[in-house]
């Protein structure tokens, strides 16, 4: 049975449900008939979603929901936004460490083993269901590697059915605007695009054209925020990343661009870099400057006649951090701590409720299969977690989300975990 029959089943038998089963060898077993099982639900195969454009911020590394969504001091441009899209406000994650490994999760909707994805991410499964050329794909960070983890290798997975021919685009800011950077845009492309992403000679030449007029022109160079980027490689990275999105958006008018915020985890950073001066409050600059360039970006967004009707911004970070700033002055993020692993998402377009808050938990494996299915109408078959119904619009016609049983919290005994929600 393929996807679209998969599908159509769940449409004959309407409040029925579909178990998402696999077996040894990872392949799906489909039932029909078994009731409601947790995590699973039967979805309509053509919802007509309006959105054919998607930006997701992974807004990474450690960001908690006190100093975002619930400062307006701090955040004042997403504590707006929020009332234009549906707020999830108990998003959690079973890990609260590890920050590659949770990007990887994010992206695929998996457990992560590995800093490289395994399975497939969004972008894959978005690209082989719905087609589409190399540049509809993009995926931007703003460095290479940092703090242990490599960054630019997670715009497609080694899967066997997916993998690097269904892969997004990347954008490594410190590969390409590096300071003193004489290679040509033809160079560039050959040293940190991979081929094997499939672009066509009119990509390369239109890729390559907007690399050679962005340096040119200095486009990189970052806009005056009312918080200075702090000068340090990290930091402009990330606001290289936001700055320029909205430059990739209206030059290659892209299906998904996917942005990794990266410096958050300056917040504590101290403890095994101690070159680096960094604490909460340079946590919190980093706040502020992000936000408003973030802002920005939606507000351009709005501005534009062609990409305010049908373009959706999906936000989330990859984890938490702790409730209070330690004797060092900085702010961790430890296994057990509500703030570490309860974080929010937030979700904006012409197919989300608006100023919709959802209190129910949700789950860090849920986002693939929901991004999979905005943009397609089908399921992302290797994700453990399932589709935020709770967003779209009810003339969608959606049915009741399922926390999926991945999401269950440890019992009694299992682990001293602080699972009760802080005031």
């Amino acid at each position: 049975m393929n996807r679209r029959d998969f599908f159509k089943l769940g449409a004959a038998a309407g409040a029925g449900a579909v178990l998402n089963m696999r077996n040894a060898a990872g392949s799906p077993i489909i039932e029909a008939g078994a009731g409601i099982p947790q995590g699973a639900m039967t979805l309509p195969e053509n919802p007509g979603f309006k959105t054919k454009h998607l930006i997701n911020i992974i807004y990474g590394s450690g960001v908690r929901k006190k100093d975002v969504i619930d400062n307006p001091e701090y955040s004042p441009c997403q504590s707006k936004m929020i009332r234009e899209g549906t707020l999830f406000t108990e998003d959690y994650g079973e890990t609260a460490n590890l920050h590659g490994y949770m990007y990887t999760e994010v992206l695929t909707g998996r457990d992560a083993p590995s800093q490289r994805p395994l399975y497939p991410t969004w972008n894959e499964y978005i690209r082989k269901k719905s087609a589409g050329k190399a540049t509809d794909y993009w995926m931007m960070q703003g460095v290479s590697y940092s703090r242990a983890w490599t960054w630019d290798v997670k715009h497609f997975s080694s899967h066997p059915e997916y993998g690097v021919r269904y892969g997004a685009t990347g954008l490594t800011m410190n590969k390409l605007f590096l300071p003193g950077n004489k290679r040509s845009p033809a160079e560039m492309m050959d040293l940190h695009i991979e081929k094997g992403l499939g672009h066509s000679p009119a990509e390369r030449k239109q890729v390559e054209e907007w690399l050679a007029d962005v340096i040119a022109s200095k486009r990189y160079e970052l806009p005056s925020t009312r918080e200075p980027v702090i000068e340090r490689e990290l930091q402009i990275g990330d606001a290289m990343s936001l700055h320029l999105a909205g430059q990739v958006l209206k030059e290659f008018k892209p299906r998904v661009l996917t942005i990794q915020v990266l410096a958050m985890d300056d917040a504590h950073t101290d403890f095994g870099f101690p070159s680096y001066n960094t604490d909460y409050g340079e946590y919190i600059k980093h706040i502020k400057t992000t936000d408003e360039l973030i802002g920005k970006l939606w507000a351009d967004i709005q501005a534009d006649p062609y990409f305010r009707e049908n373009t959706s911004l999906i936000l989330r970070p990859e984890c938490g951090r702790d409730d209070e700033v330690n004797i060092y002055g900085q702010l961790g993020h430890s296994a057990g701590n509500y703030n570490a692993h309860h974080v929010w998402m937030m979700a904006l377009g012409p197919d989300f409720k608006k100023g919709h808050v959802v209190e129910e938990r949700v789950q860090r494996r849920d986002l693939a299969p929901t991004i999979t299915y905005l943009m397609t109408g089908e399921n992302a078959e290797y994700a453990d977690g399932h589709v935020r119904t709770q967003l779209f619009k009810d003339a969608y016609h959606m049915p009741q989300y399922v926390l999926p049983h991945t999401a269950d919290v440890p019992g009694e005994g299992a682990l001293a975990v602080d699972w009760e929600k802080k005031a």
